[in-house]
Parts: C-alpha cells; structure tokens; sequence
C-alpha cells in the first residue's frame, strides 16, 4: 500500500470518476442503487434493531459500490452481488468488517448523543424513532445547535471510517489501525476532500431546486412532485456512491493481488 498526498483539484476528479461510471454502465450502476435502498428499508423494518442495523449495513455496502465502480472502471460487471463480496474474505478480515460496522454504529450514536446537550434528546429521537421534535425546540433555536454538534462531532468520525472499509478487507489491517490510517490519509488530503464534498453538497442542492422549480412549474403537490425529484436524486446518488473508490485508487493505490477481485 502507497500512502500519497495529492493536490486539491484532484477532489474533483474522483467526481468526475463517479459520472465515468455512471456512463459506463448506467442500468448496473442504478440497480446498486435501488438494491442498496431497499436493503436499508428493508433492515428498518426490524423491530428495535432495525436503526443500528441499517446504519451498520453501510460499511459493508460502501465496500460494495467501491468494489463495484473497481469492476467498472476494469470493464467487469457491477452486479448488487458486489454487496457481498466483502463478506465472503477469511474470517479474521470478515471479523473485523464486522467489529467495523459495530464501531461505526457506536460512533454515530455518540455523535447524536451529544447533541442533546444542546436539544434535550430531539435530534436523536428524530434519527432514532421518526419523532417529530417540539416547535419550541424549532422555534429557540435548540435544534440547529443540535445539528451543528452532530455535524462537528461527525467530521473526525468520518474521516476515521472513510477508508477502514477497504483497508479492512482488502488490506487485512485491524479495526484500529484502519481507523487510525484513514483519518490521517484524510487530514493530510483534506483539501482535495473539501473540494470533493463541496462539490456534492452543490450538485445535490442543484438537483433538490432544480426538482422544485420543475415541480412549481407544473404546479404538483408535495407528494407528486416527491416522484419527480427521486429519479433524479437517485441518477445523482449513483456517480456519488461509485466515487468512493476514486480516493482509494488515488491514495492508496491498487488493494493486494487476490484480495479484491
């Protein structure tokens, strides 16, 4: 493994890689899409765990969608099969997925808890149980404060978990080696990685007006036009998810011979 530094502008190339993929194999890109959604929803269901579930699953399938966009960029089919791809590696790498996707449900439950020092518990209970918070959390400005706690305290956790995934399983370090690696590949990258975020945050927004003004246009309530705006959030969260592996790639460099096929 190459540990690299790269400039700035390279953040917008592993957008541009996304779409490359997208344009590639557009209907395989879009069923990994719709096949990951449908896990998630489906992992909601169950009762109690289903929140810790659904948010432990994503280590698992960003491994996925990097494996995937890999196959793409190599000419190789980007079946959902991807998804399950990192559970199939020896079983001390399989533990160690596994402890990962544990490790992350911990570190999100601590961001949010957190929050409620701010909101008394509202954001959580929101994320956690779909409880619509008080007005009077709304209205004085304790939710927002919430939010912002949560966003700073996601920050390092983000960068920790950014690359454990492949450095788990195609690597074969351990979970706190991996945490370690990733934040510091991140923090000596960061810029490419603001460019690269803030380059999804504008196309996102884009697309979420974009939808609206269309939607006012034809002058559909929320629940038509909510039909409208998906296909397009889900054409934009495919190059978004397959960009993923554009840093690993840049980064990192090409996973061991036979650990990532």
């Amino acid at each position: 493994m190459i540990l690299r530094s790269v400039p700035a502008r390279v953040g917008l190339l592993w957008v541009r890689f996304g779409f490359a993929c997208l344009m590639r194999r557009p209907l395989q890109a879009l069923l990994l899409v719709l096949v990951y959604f449908g896990l998630v929803a489906a992992l909601q269901l169950v009762p109690v765990l289903g929140i810790p579930l659904s948010i432990a699953v994503t280590q698992i399938t960003t491994l996925g969608f990097m494996q995937g966009s890999r196959n793409i960029a190599r000419g190789l089919p980007a079946w959902p099969m991807v998804f399950a791809q990192g559970l199939r590696g020896p079983s001390p790498r399989l533990r160690s997925l596994l402890l990962l996707c544990l490790a992350y449900v911990l570190a999100l439950m601590l961001a949010l808890g957190l929050s409620a020092l701010a909101d008394g518990g509202a954001l959580l209970r929101l994320f956690l149980f779909s409880a619509y918070p008080a007005k009077g959390a709304v209205a004085n400005g304790a939710l927002g404060q919430a939010g912002l706690i949560t966003l700073l305290v996601y920050l390092p956790v983000s960068m920790a978990f950014w690359f454990a995934p492949p450095l788990v399983a195609w690597w074969g370090m351990g979970v706190a080696q991996a945490l370690f690696t990733s934040f510091i590949i991140v923090a000596r990258n960061f810029g490419a990685f603001a460019l690269y975020v803030a380059q999804w945050w504008g196309l996102f927004a884009a697309t979420l007006i974009l939808g609206s003004l269309a939607a006012a246009a034809l002058r559909l309530d929320s629940s038509p036009s909510l039909l409208l705006e998906l296909p397009l959030w889900l054409l934009l969260f495919a190059p978004f998810a397959l960009s993923f592996q554009a840093s690993v790639h840049s980064l990192l460099g090409e996973p061991p011979q036979g650990a990532a096929s």
